[in-house]
């Protein structure tokens, strides 16, 4: 799967390669036919209001349209932003669904209603995702639901502890209604965590940790190269969107800010330009991918492994 948050890519653009929805799909068909072995879903992640910084619900609907109008596969509504009730961030998300229902039967849906904070759930909150999973069969057919399992990415490692009782019932209550369990922050996960997952947890995702290797593989290369980093540094450190990704407040370490924020301004002029000095030294591009390669195996050998 390939996910995009509302900021990273959405119909009036994005951080993420400056690709609004239809360019960004564009680029996947061009993809598709050079690899037409692969396959990738494409997939909207917390398609409901506030990711982006606005609560506007026009502004949701219009990510749906046009998500599915141009191809893609899987929607994720979240509405846990939402300043409602309970029972109205339910029926909000379910105006959500039926209007992707509307306008692709098929399209997939993944859901999700809680923040997702690391938090230990308990038994009553089981009782609670039950019912809450009710509501939602009784008018569609997730292929996924969201639950929090207890991890939770910040700075540059995993500092959540994997729920293993609660994941396993909730899984065995999801997996009997034909509802797949998708785990959030699971980013920086050992062989040994993954493993304690295998046959419960059936999706993850992984973003921040990405972002990070590509942000340290060119930085490494600067400093083997003796390459100057610090206005790439200092615009990632100005943009402040490493403040949600401290553990704690230690805003003076500004290397790690800049590193766990620097994902955020690769389509920076400062940044342009550390990639393209390295270019001239070496394959970059190809350093990068290699790196972030082995991430994405490690994941899928587990899996295999477990499988």
């Amino acid at each position: 799967m390939l996910i995009s948050s509302k900021s990273q890519i959405d119909y009036g653009g994005g951080y993420v390669g400056g690709f609004a929805t239809r360019g960004y799909m564009e680029f996947i068909e061009k993809m598709r036919r050079r690899y037409p072995r692969s396959r990738v879903k494409i997939c909207r992640d917390h398609c409901g209001p506030g990711f982006n910084g606005r609560y506007d619900l026009d502004d949701c609907y219009r990510t749906i349209r046009t998500d599915i109008q141009c191809g893609f596969d899987l929607i994720h509504v979240d509405f846990c932003h939402f300043p409602g009730t309970k029972a109205e961030i339910l029926a909000q998300s379910r105006t959500a669904i039926d209007l992707c229902l509307s306008l692709n039967p098929d399209v997939e849906l993944e859901i999700g209603t809680d923040e997702n904070v690391g938090a230990s759930l308990n038994w009553k909150e089981l009782d609670r995702l039950r019912l809450d999973i009710g509501y939602f069969l009784g008018f569609c057919r997730p292929r996924y639901y969201v639950v929090q399992t207890g991890s939770l990415t910040k700075e540059t490692r995993q500092v959540g502890t994997y729920n293993r009782e609660f994941v396993e019932a909730a899984a065995a209550m999801l997996h009997d209604s034909g509802v797949r369990l998708k785990e959030h922050n699971a980013d920086y996960l050992s062989a040994a965590a993954l493993n304690a997952r295998a046959g419960h947890v059936d999706a993850m995702n992984i973003a921040p940790q990405i972002g990070v290797i590509q942000t340290s593989v060119v930085l490494n290369q600067c400093l083997a190269y003796g390459i100057d980093a610090s206005p790439y540094l200092e615009v990632c450190y100005r943009g402040g969107k490493w403040r949600k990704w401290l553990l704690k407040d230690r805003p003076e370490d500004k290397t790690l800010c800049s590193l766990i924020a620097g994902h955020y301004h690769f389509m920076s002029d400062e940044y342009r330009r550390l990639v393209d000095s390295l270019s001239k030294l070496e394959d970059i591009e190809e350093t990068i991918l290699l790196n972030i390669t082995k991430v994405i195996s490690h994941y899928a050998n587990c899996q295999e492994a477990v499988g």
